[in-house]
């Protein structure tokens, strides 16, 4: 239905041509070519669509193509189905004279997006409209070349790895003479689009209202099961392949509902599978599992192939894993030339390397030429969630093809390359491991790579954040790109200052990523000051983060002032435009209750936690798939705001709904939510044993250390620091248990760890290796080894000391537990009058904190006075014993349960 922009992309275009209206509207868009072009152009369509139509009458795939390419919505094989709210928005948009000419549409692979433009096309044909798909490299010169007086819809696909659609862009701004729809479409809204609005200023006004914000849901139609998409589309997949439907077929679906194509996919299958079958009149087709089926047939298509080409025969005939491969690179790969071919069949193990066979692949898959594209001499197995999987699937099982295809990479293979697996690394578990293998060599890649600010850039933009096993590259990558930029471009350095300043952190170096981020804000700062409408909502993003940065660092009072800082800013722009600036607001509101939270002061943390959660409820009940993350942290805050003000119950109900969502999003994308579901189940074990469920909290725990204990061996600057954290927690619940001999190694192993990071971080992590220090003083007492206990007691009760004359409301608690310790510990070695000091201090701190928080303190007060009790007595003052027990006695009909 889409004709695309110059000689080449018409020969996959073609194939959607299957009525009298289609080669009619044909005729139109040709006609509107300039100059000789037109003629030849019309003369091949006409051809290929005669073959199409020849195909059709006798209701047969062709022998030269895959059973993979019905799926192309370009062929229309199957009717478009739902989306009409988003059909008809769009339809209106092409028809309002007073909209921006500019439209983005997000969702991940498979989602439906390029069905959606290439119905749109089709019915903006229907009243005159030219509609083009602009092929990756035809860019420049699209408009000019089909603006004839005719409103024209420019379609772009993968916009966010456009190297030209600024330029593009450009020249729509320039368009004066007829109306100019731009539609771009994009599995994510990321930094390439936020790059592009930093673009001069007439650019920028096309980008105002562009993009509503939400990505496409995976339901097209909430009217239509899953199973009535699948049972629609069966008899117009059979009707295609020539063949009988499947009386009945049963569609095996998991959670949630299934993207389009996955379901489109499921149809073929059934009717590939009951054409190849044993007759039975039901077929079963799971949808989890269609691609690998479809695979199958493909592969199937690829065997037949080679067969007639003679490529499997004699003693230099290939086998058909051989042929897997070939296909896997290059769909991973492609080629530009006939010797890139060559090239790419050197790199296949067991290929025989000849213009036979690479005439063999260049018949599978021709090159999709897009008229004014750049020159491609391969295509590739379609549709690219296919190719996806294809590649992962192969690379994953061949170390020896995986090496071979991502080393000695010119600058279009490193793109094409990097482009895909990190799309992959978004929606396939399966490629993680991949690309932790493959990683070296992607940033040795990285850094041979061209100069150019646009190549690099959309490299950059297809690795995903977050991400455990690109994060190296992506700094790397931001690195090379921040020494390119011109001096001029002060945005732009803002911008990647601030993804750098994230990149570092995310790797697990603070202290690198602090003065990137401070640079980033005075930036923004003097921006904002001059265009504050552009550049405040910049300024606010780079504000929180730098407030991320100084908590990492040990500096809350600071991180606090910059997260206000933020807040402010974004609740006046979330009133004024609440549908862009509410889901930002929310997650500076969750950030900010952690930053109240450091400075212990939860009172005021928990309103801000709990206003984050009720936005993003509401966004995630509308926008499941974009929002939950978010929820899911925003969540992980609230419990434990509610944590700290002894309200364990409450935290506990939230933090299982955290960690039910992570479990969901880890199974789906380990990469990115492994960590976040490994800090939900530390969170939960601590409210399991603040509930006095001790043997529930060993069993969370145990399953976060075994999480970070693999993370951080594969990434110790970023996860060693949670490891400590787990093991702490999981020597706590050893030793509630009445485990101590369990819980001396763990502890004494987060106390290691914490050692290490406190001599590189002091401010950030003293903190923690205090409270290591606690927990390891507890274990040896437990052990009945008071002497080893009592120098990290006092070493926990010195670095606590001056914690607590910075930061009183922080820390003053922390240090009445490591006093109240350090008085048992000297009870327990019979030096009872060094003892009394410290148990009368940690019980007057913790007098004060109960009187403010009676809820989070008395129970921690019950225990100062049973320590001061028990001195007394050792100290033969019975009287003075008897006077703190009466206060005790009437502090005992609140219900306070003593800690163990």
């Amino acid at each position: 239905m889409v004709v695309g922009s110059g000689m080449a992309g018409l020969g996959a275009l073609a194939a959607t041509w299957l009525g009298d209206h289609h080669v009619t509207w044909l005729g139109g868009v040709v006609g509107a070519v300039s100059g000789g072009f037109a003629p030849t152009v019309f003369d091949w369509m006409k051809d290929q669509a005669g073959k199409l139509q020849a195909r059709a009458s006798v209701g047969e795939l062709a022998a030269d193509e895959g059973p993979a390419g019905l799926l192309d919505p370009r062929r229309a094989v199957v009717d478009f189905v739902g989306r009409e709210g988003e059909l008809a928005e769009l339809i209106a948009w092409c028809g309002d004279d007073s909209a921006g000419p500019v439209r983005l549409v997000t969702g991940p692979g498979g989602v439906g997006k390029s069905r959606l433009a290439v119905q749109l096309c089709a019915r903006m044909a229907e009243v005159g409209w030219s509609c083009v798909r602009v092929g990756d490299g035809g860019e420049t010169g699209a408009v000019s070349a089909f603006g004839g007086g005719r409103p024209l819809l420019l379609m772009v696909d993968y916009a966010e790895t456009r190297v030209g659609l600024a330029g593009l862009l450009r020249q729509v701004a320039a368009a004066a003479e007829v109306p100019v729809r731009v539609l771009l479409l994009a599995r994510s809204a990321g930094e390439w689009w936020d790059r592009l609005g930093e673009g001069e200023p007439r650019v920028r006004k096309l980008l105002a209202d562009a993009y509503p914000g939400e990505s496409l849901a995976s339901a097209v139609a909430e009217g239509l099961s899953d199973e009535q998409i699948v049972a629609l589309a069966v008899p117009q997949f059979a009707r295609a392949l020539g063949v009988r439907p499947p009386e009945r077929v049963r569609v095996a679906t998991g959670a949630g509902r299934a993207r389009i194509l996955d379901l489109h996919a499921a149809a073929l299958v059934a009717v590939l599978n009951a054409r190849d079958g044993d007759g039975t009149a039901e077929v079963l087709v799971d949808v989890a599992e269609v691609l690998d089926e479809l695979l199958g047939h493909e592969e199937r298509f690829w065997q037949g192939s080679a067969v007639r080409g003679g490529l499997l025969e004699g003693p230099a005939g290939m086998t058909v894993a051989t042929l897997r491969q070939i296909v896997a690179a290059g769909a991973l790969l492609g080629a530009a030339s006939r010797d890139e071919a060559m090239d790419l069949l050197e790199r296949v193990p067991g290929a025989v390397v000849s213009l036979k066979v690479a005439g063999w692949l260049r018949e599978l898959y021709p090159p999709h030429a897009d008229p004014g594209a750049g020159a491609e001499w391969l295509g590739s197995l379609q549709p690219d969630r296919l190719a996806e999987h294809h590649v992962v699937a192969q690379l994953s099982t061949s170390t020896e093809l995986a090496e071979a295809c991502l080393e000695g990479l010119d600058d279009r293979q490193a793109r094409r390359a990097l482009t895909l697996l990190g799309r992959a690394s978004v929606d396939q578990p399966a490629a993680a491991p991949l690309l932790e293998r493959v990683l070296p060599l992607l940033e040795r890649v990285v850094a041979d790579l061209t100069s150019d600010l646009d190549t690099l850039t959309a490299i950059a933009d297809a690795i995903p954040y977050p991400t455990i096993l690109l994060a190296e590259a992506n700094v790397a990558i931001t690195r090379r790109i921040l020494g390119l930029l011109p001096a001029e471009a002060v945005p732009l350095h803002g911008r990647w200052l601030t993804r750098l300043g994230v990149a570092l952190s995310q790797v697990g170096r603070p202290a690198e990523a602090l003065p990137v981020t401070e640079e980033a804000v005075a930036i923004r700062r003097e921006l904002a000051a001059a265009y504050p409408d552009r550049y405040r909502p910049d300024l606010a993003r780079s504000l929180s983060n730098l407030g991320v940065g100084f908590s990492e660092l040990g500096r809350p009072a600071e991180a606090l002032t910059v997260a206000e800082e933020a807040v402010t800013i974004y609740r006046e722009l979330a009133a004024a435009y609440p549908d862009r600036y509410r889901p930002d607001l929310a997650r500076f509101l969750s950030n900010l209750g952690v930053r109240f939270s450091e400075l212990g002061r939860p009172a005021e943390a928990r309103p801000v936690s709990e206003e984050a959660v009720a936005i993003l409820r509401e966004l995630a009940a509308a926008y499941p798939d974009r929002y939950r993350p978010d929820l899911a942290d925003a969540l992980s805050n609230v419990g434990v705001r509610f944590s700290e003000l002894g309200r364990p119950a409450e935290a506990l109900t939230v933090a299982e709904e955290t960690v039910t969502i992570y479990r969901e999003l880890a199974a789906a994308y380990p990469d990115r939510y492994r960590p976040d579901l490994a800090d939900a189940l530390s969170n939960v074990g601590i409210w399991f044993s603040e509930l006095g469920r001790p043997i529930e909290a060993l069993t969370v725990a145990e399953e976060a250390v075994t999480i970070y204990r693999e993370l951080a061996a594969a990434y110790p600057d970023r996860y060693r620091p949670d490891l400590a954290d787990a093991l702490n927690n999981l020597g706590i619940w050893f030793s509630e248990l009445g485990r101590p001999a369990e819980a001396l190694p763990v502890a004494e192993e987060a106390v290691a760890i914490r050692r290490e990071l406190a001599a590189i971080y002091p401010d950030r992590y003293r903190p923690k290796l205090a409270q290591s220090l606690n927990n390891l003083g507890i274990s040896f007492s437990k052990l009945g080894r008071s002497a080893e206990a009592l120098p990290v007691a006092e070493e926990a009760v010195a670095i606590r000391r001056e914690l607590a004359a910075i930061y009183p409301d922080r820390y003053r608690p922390d240090l009445a537990q490591s006093l109240n310790n350090l008085g048992i510990s000297f009870s327990e070695l019979g030096r009872s009058a060094e003892a009394l000091p410290v148990a009368e201090e940690a019980l007057a701190i913790r007098r004060e904190l109960a009187a403010i928080y009676p809820d989070r303190y008395r129970p921690d007060l019950t225990r100062s006075f049973e320590v001061l009790i028990q001195v007394l007595e050792e100290l033969g003052r019975p009287g003075d014993a008897e006077h703190v027990r009466g206060e005790l006695d009437r502090l005992k009909p609140t219900g306070d349960i003593p800690e163990s």
